[in-house]
Protein backbone atom coordinates (compact mmCIF):
# COMPACT_ATOMS: atom_id res chain seq x y z
CA UNK A 1 0.00 0.00 0.00
CA UNK A 2 3.16 2.47 0.31
CA UNK A 3 2.45 3.79 -3.43
CA UNK A 4 -0.99 4.40 -2.80
CA UNK A 5 -2.49 7.40 -1.06
CA UNK A 6 -5.76 6.25 -1.36
CA UNK A 7 -7.67 3.79 1.15
CA UNK A 8 -10.52 3.58 -1.03
CA UNK A 9 -8.75 3.31 -3.89
CA UNK A 10 -6.72 0.54 -2.67
CA UNK A 11 -9.76 -1.35 -1.35
CA UNK A 12 -11.50 -0.98 -4.55
CA UNK A 13 -8.48 -2.54 -6.34
CA UNK A 14 -7.40 -5.21 -4.21
CA UNK A 15 -10.61 -6.93 -2.96
CA UNK A 16 -12.45 -6.21 -6.14
CA UNK A 17 -13.19 -9.99 -6.55
CA UNK A 18 -14.01 -10.71 -3.27
CA UNK A 19 -16.40 -7.58 -2.90
CA UNK A 20 -18.13 -8.74 -6.02
CA UNK A 21 -18.58 -12.36 -4.82
CA UNK A 22 -19.74 -10.77 -1.66
CA UNK A 23 -22.89 -8.72 -2.96
CA UNK A 24 -23.30 -11.42 -5.82
CA UNK A 25 -23.79 -14.54 -2.91
CA UNK A 26 -26.01 -11.62 -0.98
CA UNK A 27 -28.26 -11.27 -4.16
CA UNK A 28 -29.14 -14.58 -4.88
CA UNK A 29 -29.88 -15.06 -1.36
CA UNK A 30 -31.79 -12.26 -0.75
CA UNK A 31 -33.27 -11.01 -4.14
CA UNK A 32 -36.85 -11.18 -3.30
CA UNK A 33 -36.32 -9.05 -0.62
CA UNK A 34 -34.36 -6.49 -2.10
CA UNK A 35 -35.75 -2.48 -2.15
CA UNK A 36 -35.14 -2.34 -5.83
CA UNK A 37 -36.37 0.42 -7.88
CA UNK A 38 -38.11 -1.39 -11.21
CA UNK A 39 -40.53 0.09 -13.52
CA UNK A 40 -40.66 -3.42 -15.84
CA UNK A 41 -40.29 -6.34 -13.87
CA UNK A 42 -42.89 -7.19 -11.91
CA UNK A 43 -41.76 -10.24 -10.13
CA UNK A 44 -37.92 -10.74 -9.85
CA UNK A 45 -36.92 -14.02 -11.23
CA UNK A 46 -33.19 -13.95 -10.92
CA UNK A 47 -30.27 -11.11 -10.16
CA UNK A 48 -27.32 -10.65 -12.09
CA UNK A 49 -24.70 -8.94 -10.86
CA UNK A 50 -22.32 -7.28 -14.25
CA UNK A 51 -19.94 -4.73 -12.15
CA UNK A 52 -19.36 -2.80 -9.05
CA UNK A 53 -18.12 0.42 -7.76
CA UNK A 54 -16.74 1.65 -4.28
CA UNK A 55 -18.58 4.62 -3.27
CA UNK A 56 -16.37 5.44 -0.05
CA UNK A 57 -15.05 3.36 3.18
CA UNK A 58 -15.43 4.12 6.56
CA UNK A 59 -12.63 3.33 8.48
CA UNK A 60 -12.26 2.43 12.37
CA UNK A 61 -9.18 2.29 14.27
CA UNK A 62 -8.56 -0.79 16.50
CA UNK A 63 -5.40 -1.49 18.92
CA UNK A 64 -2.29 -2.15 17.09
CA UNK A 65 -2.43 -2.20 13.64
CA UNK A 66 -6.15 -4.03 13.19
CA UNK A 67 -8.97 -1.89 11.65
CA UNK A 68 -12.56 -2.35 10.79
CA UNK A 69 -14.54 -1.07 7.84
CA UNK A 70 -17.46 -0.06 6.19
CA UNK A 71 -17.29 -0.40 2.26
CA UNK A 72 -20.07 1.18 0.38
CA UNK A 73 -20.85 -0.13 -2.88
CA UNK A 74 -23.09 0.61 -5.72
CA UNK A 75 -23.71 -2.48 -7.63
CA UNK A 76 -24.75 -2.42 -11.43
CA UNK A 77 -27.72 -5.28 -11.37
CA UNK A 78 -29.55 -6.91 -14.56
CA UNK A 79 -32.91 -8.32 -12.76
CA UNK A 80 -35.04 -11.00 -14.87
CA UNK A 81 -38.95 -11.77 -14.67
CA UNK A 82 -39.65 -14.79 -13.28
CA UNK A 83 -42.82 -15.25 -15.33
CA UNK A 84 -41.31 -16.76 -18.61
CA UNK A 85 -43.99 -15.44 -20.73
CA UNK A 86 -42.66 -12.00 -20.32
CA UNK A 87 -39.17 -12.31 -21.76
CA UNK A 88 -38.49 -8.81 -19.33
CA UNK A 89 -35.17 -7.85 -17.87
CA UNK A 90 -33.93 -4.63 -16.66
CA UNK A 91 -30.88 -2.74 -15.30
CA UNK A 92 -30.53 -0.88 -12.00
CA UNK A 93 -28.18 0.19 -9.23
CA UNK A 94 -27.99 -0.73 -5.01
CA UNK A 95 -25.86 0.01 -2.66
CA UNK A 96 -24.62 -2.21 -0.50
CA UNK A 97 -22.80 -2.30 2.86
CA UNK A 98 -19.88 -4.78 3.56
CA UNK A 99 -18.46 -4.50 6.85
CA UNK A 100 -14.71 -5.32 6.58
CA UNK A 101 -11.43 -6.11 8.92
CA UNK A 102 -8.55 -6.65 8.65
CA UNK A 103 -5.04 -5.78 10.20
CA UNK A 104 -2.56 -3.75 7.98
CA UNK A 105 0.84 -5.43 10.21
CA UNK A 106 -0.03 -8.18 7.43
CA UNK A 107 -0.65 -5.60 4.63
CA UNK A 108 -4.61 -6.79 4.86
CA UNK A 109 -3.51 -10.16 3.96
CA UNK A 110 -6.34 -11.49 6.28
CA UNK A 111 -8.90 -9.18 4.89
CA UNK A 112 -12.69 -10.72 5.76
CA UNK A 113 -16.24 -9.64 4.98
CA UNK A 114 -18.08 -10.11 7.97
CA UNK A 115 -21.48 -8.95 6.72
CA UNK A 116 -23.10 -7.14 3.72
CA UNK A 117 -26.07 -5.41 3.93
CA UNK A 118 -28.46 -2.99 1.54
CA UNK A 119 -27.11 0.64 2.16
CA UNK A 120 -29.22 2.55 4.87
CA UNK A 121 -26.95 4.94 6.05
CA UNK A 122 -23.18 5.65 7.07
CA UNK A 123 -22.06 4.19 10.37
CA UNK A 124 -20.33 6.59 12.76
CA UNK A 125 -17.18 4.88 13.76
CA UNK A 126 -15.99 5.49 17.35
CA UNK A 127 -12.21 5.90 16.11
CA UNK A 128 -12.61 7.29 12.75
CA UNK A 129 -9.67 7.54 10.09
CA UNK A 130 -9.18 9.28 6.83
CA UNK A 131 -8.54 7.69 3.74
CA UNK A 132 -5.13 8.01 3.96
CA UNK A 133 -5.62 6.28 7.88
CA UNK A 134 -4.63 9.09 9.76
CA UNK A 135 -6.84 9.25 13.17
CA UNK A 136 -9.37 11.81 13.24
CA UNK A 137 -9.33 13.70 16.27
CA UNK A 138 -12.17 16.43 17.13
CA UNK A 139 -11.21 19.35 18.62
CA UNK A 140 -13.02 18.35 21.66
CA UNK A 141 -10.81 15.06 22.15
CA UNK A 142 -7.62 16.80 21.73
CA UNK A 143 -6.90 16.77 25.43
CA UNK A 144 -7.60 13.32 26.36
CA UNK A 145 -5.77 11.95 23.28
CA UNK A 146 -2.73 14.13 24.16
CA UNK A 147 -2.98 12.74 27.86
CA UNK A 148 -3.42 9.61 26.72
CA UNK A 149 -0.61 9.14 24.37
CA UNK A 150 1.51 11.15 27.59
CA UNK A 151 0.34 8.44 29.86
CA UNK A 152 1.60 5.63 27.18
CA UNK A 153 5.03 6.72 26.27
CA UNK A 154 6.09 9.74 28.52
CA UNK A 155 4.22 9.33 31.44
CA UNK A 156 6.80 11.65 33.78
CA UNK A 157 5.22 14.53 32.29
CA UNK A 158 1.90 13.68 33.43
CA UNK A 159 2.96 13.49 37.21
CA UNK A 160 4.36 16.95 36.75
CA UNK A 161 4.64 19.41 34.26
CA UNK A 162 8.25 19.26 32.27
CA UNK A 163 9.25 20.06 29.01
CA UNK A 164 9.43 17.25 26.22
CA UNK A 165 12.59 15.78 25.25
CA UNK A 166 11.54 15.25 21.70
CA UNK A 167 14.83 12.84 21.09
CA UNK A 168 13.36 11.02 24.53
CA UNK A 169 10.45 11.17 23.40
CA UNK A 170 11.76 9.04 20.15
CA UNK A 171 13.27 6.41 21.89
CA UNK A 172 10.59 5.74 24.29
CA UNK A 173 8.63 5.27 20.88
CA UNK A 174 10.92 3.39 19.68
CA UNK A 175 11.96 5.83 17.00
CA UNK A 176 15.41 6.86 15.18
CA UNK A 177 15.66 10.61 14.56
CA UNK A 178 17.70 12.02 11.79
CA UNK A 179 19.25 15.34 11.10
CA UNK A 180 19.18 15.95 7.80
CA UNK A 181 19.19 19.76 5.16
CA UNK A 182 15.91 19.49 3.65
CA UNK A 183 16.48 22.40 1.48
CA UNK A 184 19.47 24.30 1.33
CA UNK A 185 18.17 27.93 0.58
CA UNK A 186 16.02 27.09 3.80
CA UNK A 187 12.84 27.59 2.41
CA UNK A 188 11.00 25.02 4.57
CA UNK A 189 11.62 24.70 7.80
CA UNK A 190 10.72 21.46 9.30
CA UNK A 191 9.03 18.37 7.19
CA UNK A 192 8.88 14.56 9.25
CA UNK A 193 9.27 11.76 7.48
CA UNK A 194 8.04 8.35 8.63
CA UNK A 195 8.82 5.06 6.90
CA UNK A 196 6.68 3.14 4.98
CA UNK A 197 7.18 -0.53 6.37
Amino acid sequence: MAGNRSFKEYVAERFYNKMFAAIQDYTDENYDGLDLRLYRVQNIGGIELSDIEVKFVSVNDLPDMKIKFDIVIEAELEVRESNHRYDESENCRQWFMLECYGDLGCNLDDFAISSVTEYANKNKQPSPMSDSLVPIIYKEQLESVATDFLRKHYPEAIKKPTAIEPQVLAEKMGLTVEMREITRDFSIFGQIFFPCL
